[in-house]
Parts: structure tokens; C-alpha cells; sequence
């Protein structure tokens, strides 16, 4: 049987390598679909790791618990380190040098053991090392005592006890201040507090000898009392440890898994010693919520054009059906039964399937690699997929038409769907779902006081879901009468015949025009959907970023970033915390006169007036305020009113109230979180506060931001400082709920449409003759020019396109604006409008022109090569 399949398959050598390709092309888009999916989850597993600086850390009673729990916690598998480390406060230090003796009031002391910077990144250093004795200071405490490598200072560990002198080895930044200074408290999880203004690292042996014995330890169960808010008196001993990263693999949800098994396994195996406030969990728990997201959005934008392939794949094998019934005829008529004749079908499948599984899985390879570079950890698995889906497309075409053959009667009575008319309702619900949508601002994401989160029902399916049924249903119920009407009553010229002929063939026009249409509004709406993703993500890395480039971490810095080339405006603010009542919320300190020469404001960032009327507000009153309106209403606050704020004094390290009035309410604001926050005078904010000096610059550039960044950066070099640029942010937050990377997917579906629609053509221009050769054979017979001959197959795929082309325009346009408006939260802030790619859509359309042209030259070599005597013989 199989030699005879295979010399089946051979006699018609076109036909078989068309459906082939076409089964290929919708495998290859499927498995790459697999591909992306898989390594965009795994790639955000590990940025999810490696956004946290420190994995775990567990409260502990003393120096010998720490070092004790920290070397038995390094030896489990899967914890990459851990180490003892301790905190404690300090009430004063000193430094006296050429300038006479500098005092700087109270801060906190981190004790880390030698090797601790290899593994952990809490803080980064600057000039010098960590030795065996000696202290780093912070850059901002070594700026306030004047103090440089090799000077000694005098550190105070509480009132009344004796200054210790210590050297200064190094200066460093402290980057993870947040979490190394939060409230350490299991049962609670992860709670960041204000970071201490003033920070000294030390050794943790010498820190226990000559610092920690002045001071009594916290014990585990009052952790909440080593916070910095709380004011600590005592020293905080705790295991930090770090979790191997290639110890979590597949998904965040998966890794999570992992994770929360490992943390349980170890702190069974330590009873009653140690339990760990979680930080990597809450980063894990975050990106599986972005992955849940991500992959709803993939599925909805991939989903339809991977059915449509394997549509046109079915429509690839119907096309043999006339070819089969005369050979199954053939068979039947010498004794074949009805099971071998399945038999035969299904074995050509088989066949088809395997080939085309096992190539369309090499183009899914090639193309994700294309896309994305690196190594696949999902291959298997999308190779597994593509041979499984090429069988069973192969089958279901293949095994579909071989029934077909073999009935001799063919239904008449309409289908159950069209007697209930489901393709109206299901148009009609769509719609329905659309319009709830818009009025009540239903979205995939919901943004409540911290992170977003989000919240996926099947109601949000239903639109788009139901918009791409409705109108496949509706499109095949019209079965091509639309090209009736194109038709004359009377043909009296060319072109009149073969719009006549057209429209005797509608029904099998219509075939090609559903596939063509739904595979051009594919393309609209994945092109235009990820246009408009695009153009919000550069928005919103804008928002978040703060402006073109932002540079953090040091003071003095606004000269040297202004000096350089490129940078075409700079302000200077300062990004503190206060408190409003318990509530620890960011404060930004402006300069209203020059805010906008480093950045953008829009009026939509506010409410109850402008962008430029909130400035001249600020400037009108020094103690003015900009207050959240999540604040306003927590507080019951009004314009006008007093609002006192607890800030830390940087002189004497303690927090008092200051005085402030309401002046506006702010809902965006660059740089700043996505909750609760403040818009102070800088001036005002730093004469309350004794703050150094302003901590973040933002610059405007004229060109490329990488470029000019890098610039910055050499110019800044010896202040320590962070900089950051909005092309670098873009890429970054590529994989969060905010911004899920578009790019690769979209250019890959992108790639495989514009090959479907240009095989969908090819392969519609084979079907056609293959229905036509006896027809056109005997025009040939008569006389006619194998060019005219060709005009009747053309002009059915000039229809095709020009009437595909209208509806795929509408119903991508429909379906993209459905997409938007439900992830319209997703974007921060929302678009005024879809953005339009131009350049794709263009692509787009040369390519099926040129797929036209090409089935039209096909349609004529194929009738001049005709075997008109061979054709016409046939039954």
C-alpha cells in the first residue's frame, strides 16, 4: 500500500508539494508560536531573579546563629550562597581632617564577611575594598564627613558609649538599601522601608569585636523593631542567602514552584532556626501574573492565524477531491473496499503530515532563532507539536475529502449553524461584549494602590473570540453571491464573459476569498495591534524613566550632564520619602521654573487643571504640595488644606513633622511609582530636610539616548552615579505587565502571513485549473489564446483579492480596536489613537499583488502546457 501511495503522490508532483508547503507554512507558524511562547516565559523567569538583589534573609538571635544557620544553608543544593550579616544603628560619626572636625548625625552600619560582594549586590563599590578591618563609607556619608581612603573616623554605636576609630578602605554606593533595611518579619513577607541616609559597611568579624558588643540584638521575634522607620536601638543578625538560578527553570510559575520547595525544604531541615522573608517569591509571584498576561496576549494575537494556515492547509487537500473521485471510482470498480480506500487516504496523509511536520518544525526553529538569537530550551517540545499538528491537519483535509469522495449524494439541506443562524448571534454578542466593555472600562488589568495585577475572565475573550467565528460563519454562508452582483444580465464583451464565469463559480470562489480574507485581516489587525503596543511602550518608557536619560545615585551632577554633547536641557529634583499618617510614600522635590526644561509634562498627568497651571501653583506657594488622588481620598484631603509630613532629618538622622499645604491633585508624574505620591518645591523640601542636595538629574537629548547615556556616563564616571535612557527602560520593561514584548512574536506571525497570502493565491490559482482543465481545454480545442484562456482564472483571483482586501481591512482595523480597549489599563497612559505601520501594511500589499501576478502566470503556463487530449478524454 505505501508503494502505491508514494506512486500516487509522484504522479502528481505539483499538487503534493503544494499542499505541502501550505501544511509546512501553518506548522512552521504554530511551532514558532511554541518556540517564542516558552523562551519569553523562561526569559522572564530570569529577569524576574535578577531583578532581586537579595533572595532571602532570616532573622536570627545572635553573630554564632547567623554564622552557624549561614553554613549549613550554603551546603543545600540549589542555594548558589548565604552569608551571616548584621545591622545596626549608629547615633553619630566624625571625621577630622584639613577642615577641621566634620560631625555627621545618626545612620545605620551593614556587617558583611569577606567574599560577600561576589555573590550579593546590596551595594557597589567606588574606590577601595572591603578588608578585614576598617569601614566603607557610603558616597553620601563619605561627602558629609569629607572623608577619603585611608582617613579614619569615629563612629559612635549609641549615646553615651565610646567613639570607635575606624580606617576608611573604600567608598561605596548602597543600591538595595530598601530591602537590606526592612523590617525582617516572616509571617508578613517582604515590606521595603526608607532607606537610612547614612550607611557604613563594615566586616562582620570586626563589626561583632569592636561595634556590635555595644550594642544589645533584636531578637527574631521583634524584627519589625530593626526597621529604620521604627528607630532601632539594637542590631539585627540575619542569613542572607541567594538562590543558584539555574536551579529555577521553565516558567515564573514554574520557578516559583521551585523556589517555595527549596525554601520549605530548608527551613524544615533547620527547625525552630531560622524562617526567611521571601523576596524572591514576591518577584516570581509578580512575573507569573506578567506571564499569565502575556500569554493571553499571544494566544489571542497568534491563535487565529495559526487556525487560518491550517484552514487553508484543509482547503489544500479539498482541492484534490475531483482527482480523487475518479481514481477512488477507478479503485472501487476493481474490488477495493471501503476501508482500504480510507486506508489509502489516511496512508498519504501520513506521509504528507510527516514531512511537513518535521520541516515546518526546521522553519519554526530558524525563524524564532532568526528572531531571537540564543539557545532554545523548548525545542522538543515544539518539534513534538509541529509533527503532531502536521499529521492530524494532514488527516483531517486528507480524510475529510476522501469522505467526500466516496459519498454519492452530496447534502443540500443547509448546516445546523446556518438554520440557527450562529454566525449573526455570534456577531451580535461580540458586539454587545465590545459596547460593555467601552462604557464600564472593563480591562485585562486592573491597577490597585502598589503593582498591577491582573485579572483574566473568559468575558474578556468573548469579543474578539466571537468577531473572528461570526464573520468566518458569515462569509461562508455567503458562499460568493456578492460577485452575482458584479455580474451583467447580458455579455457582450471580454470582460463581461468572465465576470459571468466568475459568478457561476461563487461557491468555489468564495473558498479562496474566506481564507484570503481572514489571513489579510490577520495581518491588519496583529500589524496595527503591535504598532499601537509599540508607540505606548515608548510612552511609557518615558513615563517611567523619567525623561530621555535620568541620572541617580550622586549629588553635583547636573553641570557635567549638561556639558555634554547632545543633552539639550537638564533639571534637577530630589527623590525622597514621607510619611502621610502610617503611609511611606515617594516624594518628589521639583524645581517648577525648570522642571520642564529636563522633561515632559501632560496635562492628563493631573486633575482639576494643567500641566502648566500645577507649576505655577508650585511656584506661587513654597510649602505647596501635589498630592495623589488615592491620598485625597484616603485622607479626606481638599485643596488647601494642612498636611503634615514625617521626613528624615539627614542632620540628625531622626524623622519630625513638616508643615506643607494641598495645591493639587496628581494621578502620573515621570519617574514616579504607580501608587501613592508627592510633588513638593525642592527648595522648600531641602531646607526642611538638611538634604545635601538634589539626587536625580533629568536630561533631554536631541539624538540617540544610548549614545548620549554613554556619554553622560564618561563624564559622571567618578561620581558613582546611575544613568538610565528611555530606549534601554523600553527593552527592559519589554517583559513586564506594562510594556509584554510585541516585536518578536509580531515579526515572526508577521513573516509567515505574508507567506500564507501569497501561497493562499498560488495555491487558489492550482485549485481553479484543476476544477477548469476539461472547460478550458475545450476553449483551447476551439481556438483561444492560452492568455485568454488564463483571463478567466485571474480575474477570479483579481476578485479575490480586491474583495478580500476591503473586508480584511475593516475587520483587522475592528478587531485591533477590540484589543486595545481590553488592555486599555495595560497601557499607562492609554492611547489617543491606533498607531498605523505603514511600512508593513505596504509589505503587505506587494506581496499579494505580486502573489496574484505570480498565480496568474502560473494559470497561464499551466493551460499552455495542457494536454488537451489527455483532458478531454477524462470522465
Amino acid at each position: 500500500m505505501t508503494r502505491f501511495v508514494f506512486r500516487f503522490l509522484f504522479r502528481t508532483p505539483g499538487r503534493t508539494a503544494v499542499r505541502t508547503a501550505v501544511l509546512l507554512v501553518s506548522v512552521g507558524l504554530l511551532g514558532a508560536m511554541v518556540l517564542f511562547i516558552g523562551n519569553s516565559l523562561r526569559t522572564m523567569t530570569g529577569t524576574a531573579t535578577h531583578s532581586v538583589s537579595l533572595d532571602w534573609q532570616g532573622p536570627v538571635a545572635s553573630a554564632g546563629a547567623a554564622e552557624r544557620v549561614a553554613a549549613k544553608v550554603a551546603r543545600e543544593n540549589g542555594v548558589s550562597a548565604a552569608a551571616p550579616v548584621a545591622t545596626a544603628p549608629f547615633t553619630g560619626a566624625q571625621h577630622t581632617g584639613s577642615a577641621g572636625t566634620i560631625r555627621a548625625g545618626a545612620g545605620y552600619v551593614v556587617a558583611v564577611p569577606p567574599g560577600y560582594q561576589s555573590t550579593f549586590h546590596t551595594f557597589r563599590m567606588l574606590y577601595g575594598t572591603l578588608g578585614r578591618d576598617g569601614v566603607v563609607l557610603d558616597q553620601q556619608l563619605a561627602a558629609t564627613l569629607q572623608a577619603h581612603v585611608g582617613d579614619t573616623v569615629k563612629m559612635t554605636p549609641s549615646a553615651g558609649a565610646m567613639a570607635v576609630p575606624l580606617k576608611v578602605t573604600g567608598i561605596a554606593v548602597v543600591t538595595a538599601g530598601d530591602t537590606l533595611f526592612q523590617p525582617l518579619i516572616p509571617l508578613l513577607g517582604p515590606a521595603p522601608a526608607q532607606p537610612p541616609a547614612d550607611v557604613a559597611v563594615m566586616p562582620f568579624a570586626s563589626f561583632v569585636k569592636r561595634f556590635g558588643s555595644a550594642l544589645s540584638a533584636v531578637a527574631p521575634s521583634n524584627a519589625s523593631a530593626a526597621s529604620v522607620a521604627t528607630g532601632a536601638t539594637g542590631v539585627t543578625y540575619q542569613v542572607q542567602a541567594q538562590v543558584e538560578p539555574r536551579y529555577l527553570t521553565g516558567s515564573p510559575q514554574h520557578a516559583l514552584a521551585q523556589e517555595t520547595q527549596l525554601r520549605n525544604k530548608i527551613e524544615r531541615s533547620l527547625p525552630g532556626q531560622v524562617q526567611f522573608v521571601d523576596n524572591l517569591e514576591a518577584a516570581l509571584t509578580g512575573a507569573a501574573g506578567d506571564a499569565l498576561y502575556a500569554e493571553a496576549l499571544y494566544i489571542m494575537l497568534a491563535v487565529p492565524g495559526a487556525l487560518v494556515g491550517l484552514g487553508l492547509a484543509y482547503l489544500a487537500a479539498l482541492g484534490a477531491v475531483d482527482r480523487d473521485r475518479r481514481t477512488l471510482r477507478l479503485l472501487r470498480s476493481r474490488g477495493a473496499s471501503r476501508r482500504r480506500l480510507l486506508g489509502l487516504a489516511a496512508t498519504e496523509s501520513a506521509i504528507i503530515g510527516l514531512v511537513a511536520g518535521l520541516a515546518g518544525a526546521a522553519l519554526a526553529l530558524l525563524t524564532v532563532k532568526w528572531v531571537l538569537g540564543g539557545a532554545l530550551s523548548t525545542w522538543p517540545w515544539a518539534v513534538g507539536v509541529c509533527v503532531a499538528v502536521g499529521f492530524l491537519g494532514s488527516f483531517a483535509g486528507r480524510v475529510a475529502a476522501g469522505a467526500g469522495a466516496l459519498r454519492e449524494e452530496q447534502r443540500t439541506r443547509p448546516a445546523l449553524w446556518q438554520r440557527l443562524y450562529l454566525d449573526l448571534v455570534a456577531l451580535g454578542v461580540s458586539g454587545l461584549v465590545w459596547w460593555l466593555t467601552a462604557r464600564t472600562g472593563f480591562s485585562a488589568v486592573v491597577s490597585p494602590d502598589s503593582n498591577p495585577t491582573l485579572s483574566l475572565s473568559v468575558y474578556m475573550f468573548l469579543a474578539p473570540a466571537l468577531l473572528w467565528i461570526g464573520a468566518t460563519l458569515l462569509l461562508i454562508r455567503i458562499r460568493g453571491r456578492v460577485f452575482n452582483l458584479l455580474a451583467p444580465e447580458r455579455a457582450t464583451r471580454q470582460r463581461d464573459y468572465l465576470l459571468v464565469s466568475a459568478a457561476r463559480r461563487a461557491s468555489s470562489i468564495n473558498r479562496g476569498l474566506v481564507i484570503v480574507a481572514l489571513l489579510l485581516a490577520f495581518a491588519v489587525n496583529l500589524s496595527v495591534f503591535s504598532a499601537t503596543w509599540d508607540q505606548q511602550s515608548l510612552v511609557d518608557a518615558r513615563l517611567t524613566v523619567g525623561s530621555d536619560i535620568v541620572v541617580s545615585g550622586a549629588l553635583g551632577t547636573q553641570q557635567a550632564v549638561a556639558k555634554t554633547p547632545g543633552v539639550t536641557g537638564t533639571t534637577a529634583l530630589d527623590h525622597t520619602y514621607a510619611y502621610v499618617g502610617p503611609d511611606l510614600q515617594d516624594t518628589f522635590a521639583i524645581d517648577p521654573n525648570t522642571f520642564r526644561h529636563g522633561t515632559s509634562l501632560r496635562d492628563s498627568y493631573f486633575l482639576g487643571g494643567t500641566a502648566a497651571e500645577m507649576m505655577r501653583r508650585l511656584k506661587a506657594r513654597p510649602d505647596a504640595i501635589l498630592v495623589s488622588k488615592e491620598t485625597i481620598t484616603d485622607y479626606s484631603l481638599n485643596l488647601g488644606d494642612l498636611l503634615k509630613l514625617r521626613t528624615l532629618d539627614h542632620r540628625t538622622g531622626a524623622f519630625h513633622v513638616v508643615p506643607f499645604h494641598v495645591a493639587g491633585i496628581v494621578q502620573e508624574f515621570p519617574a514616579a511609582p504607580k501608587d501613592s505620591f508627592m510633588v513638593a518645591n525642592l527648595r522648600y523640601v531641602l531646607t526642611a530636610t538638611h538634604d545635601p542636595g538634589p539626587n536625580v538629574v533629568f536630561a533631554q537629548a536631541s539624538g540617540n539616548p544610548s549614545g548620549i547615556a554613554a556619554a553622560v556616563t564618561r563624564n559622571i564616571a567618578s561620581k558613582g552615579a546611575v544613568v538610565r535612557n528611555i530606549s534601554d527602560q523600553a527593552t527592559q520593561t519589554a517583559s513586564s505587565i506594562t510594556t509584554v514584548g510585541l516585536r518578536g512574536i509580531s515579526r515572526i506571525e508577521e513573516a509567515f502571513a505574508l507567506l500564507l497570502a501569497a501561497g493562499a493565491l498560488i495555491l487558489y490559482s492550482v485549485m481553479a485549473f484543476a476544477e477548469r482543465r476539461q472547460e478550458l481545454a475545450t476553449m483551447a480545442a476551439l481556438g483561444k489564446q492560452p492568455g485568454r484562456i488564463a483571463a478567466f482564472i485571474w480575474t477570479e483571483i483579481a476578485l479575490i483579492v480586491g474583495v478580500g482586501a476591503a473586508l480584511a481591512a475593516g475587520l483587522g482595523w475592528v478587531l485591533a480596536e477590540m484589543l486595545i480597549a481590553m488592555m486599555q489599563h495595560a497601557f499607562d497612559p492609554p492611547p489617543d489613537h491606533l498607531a498605523i505601520p505603514w511600512g508593513f501594511l505596504g509589505a503587505l500589499l506587494l506581496v499579494v499583488v505580486g502573489g496574484a501576478v505570480l498565480a496568474a502566470l502560473i494559470a497561464k503556463q499551466s493551460v499552455a502546457k495542457m494536454p488537451l487530449g489527455a483532458v478531454l478524454r477524462e470522465e
